[in-house]
């Protein structure tokens, strides 16, 4: 290899790091995903007098919590390095699932299950996976459709692995949790280990007429002199493509966890098997794994808004179909084709937002996009419970497909901004160079 040659970047302390990610996201929103298991435990033990509406709040708080904190960790991320946040973030969500084994009333399910977990898993989530960023810069979509991928792994095997414990009396909610604890505490500590910010990027060059030069993969950045940390943060949170962004994930998280909370019931109703009903929800994750890791493929060749625009429309239009899955083949086709469609949108939005971003904002960037769905994803389940309650099935499957659809608007808008921009600029240009000779 010549010195002109890029540095490899999947070297064995990058693919570390990767899996470290992996395990976290197993333990973090793969965990999430199982979120149904408890809203129908809870509903016949515990929680037998509150209402399912009620009991939706406890998964919809968490992820709020997972998603708004997001900011918060991507900036301390940037500023402080992953050690302390993820340690941190491991250890709560540890705790907050063995305090979740003590709990009887409502209150003590939402501050342990709500609030304490979806804070705790924010912490060690989004480090991780900026931590990825700052690892894999010219094949960054695929690795990050590894990482997120273990959090459909994790949708696949605690629903299964949870719902098994629960049926043995001998064992009880109280000792599920706990294993559940114990399960997590050497996956969280081996994420903790091998979880630590890269080598410090080699000194930039200086160019003729002191600006500076330095590689970000395989882009070349000119500055002259060193942006202050103030002055990096201004300048992306002013880019319109990551203000778009943001606005177009808080559309598309108004609904897209519609289907991964309400398939089960929607199973249900329509008289399936309660063995299939249950299973349902691992075959949405289940596809979803392929659909964050094969779009993350595609999207290093073809460009990560392409591909991420190509799933959202595969994922509407698939969730405008739900109530026509009538038999068993139908739903089991459906739940695969909606969990592959909205895997590639999970996996592409970090993408999306590790690609706006600047070496030195690379966490806040993808804070910054996560954190901005925070209140829609919040909305989503008991919004999709309500509707599905009051309505039916049709309503629930317009309102998971149209948001999904209308997202398409801001990249268009988007397209016809820079179109608009570019050409008043080139005539403007025009006409100035014309001014002196008309003179």
């Amino acid at each position: 290899m010549s010195s002109s040659d890029p540095p490899k970047e999947y070297t064995t302390r990058a693919w570390l790091v990767i899996m470290g990610a992996f395990t976290c996201a197993f333990c973090t929103v793969g965990f999430l995903n199982s979120f149904g298991i408890f809203e129908e435990y809870y509903a016949s033990n515990q929680l037998a007098g509150s209402p399912q509406s009620t009991i939706a709040w406890l998964g919809a708080i968490s992820i709020f919590f997972l998603f708004l904190i997001s900011a918060v960790a991507g900036a301390l991320l940037d500023a402080f390095g992953p050690t302390i946040l993820v340690c941190t973030g491991s250890l709560g969500t540890v705790l907050s699932v063995m305090m979740t084994s003590l709990c009887h009333q409502f209150w003590q399910f939402f501050l342990a299950q709500g609030v304490l977990l979806g804070i705790s898993m924010s912490l060690v989530t989004w480090p991780c996976l900026g931590l990825v960023g700052q690892y894999i810069k010219r094949k960054r979509a695929v690795a990050m459709g590894i990482v997120l991928g273990g959090s459909s792994l994790g949708g696949i095997v605690w629903p299964i692995a949870i719902n098994q414990l629960l049926q043995k009396p001998n064992i009880g909610f109280g000792w599920t949790m706990r294993i559940v604890g114990f399960i997590m505490i050497p996956l969280l500590a081996f994420t903790c280990i091998v979880c630590k910010s890269p080598p410090p990027p080699p000194p930039p060059t200086r160019e003729e007429g002191g600006s500076m030069k330095r590689t970000d993969g395989d882009v070349e950045i000119h500055e002259k002199g060193s942006p202050t940390r103030k002055e990096e943060i201004k300048v992306l949170l002013k880019q319109p493509a990551l203000q778009l962004t943001c606005v177009s994930m808080f559309v598309i998280y108004l609904s897209m966890f519609s289907p991964f909370f309400y398939a089960t019931s929607y199973a249900t109703k329509m008289g399936f098997s309660s063995e299939l009903s249950f299973y349902t929800v691992s075959i949405v994750n289940g596809a979803s794994f392929f659909g964050r890791v094969l779009p993350g493929l595609l999207a290093d060749k073809y460009g990560k808004f392409n591909c991420c625009i190509v799933s959202t429309i595969a994922a509407g239009i698939v969730a405008l179909c739900w109530t026509k899955a009538t038999t068993v083949a139908g739903l089991v086709i459906w739940c695969a084709a909606y969990g592959f469609a909205s895997g590639g949108i999970i996996s592409l939005q970090q993408a999306c937002a590790a690609q706006v971003s600047t070496p030195g904002t690379l966490g806040l960037s993808i804070g910054t996009v996560v954190g901005s769905s925070a209140f829609s994803a919040m909305a989503n389940v008991p919004v999709s419970g309500a509707l599905a309650e009051k309505y039916g099935y049709l309503a629930l499957s317009l309102y998971s497909g149209v948001p999904l659809l209308i997202w398409l608007i801001d990249p268009a808008c988007l397209r016809v901004y820079e179109k608009t921009v570019t050409f008043v600029h080139n005539h403007l240009l025009q006409i100035v160079q014309d001014f002196p000779q008309a003179a």
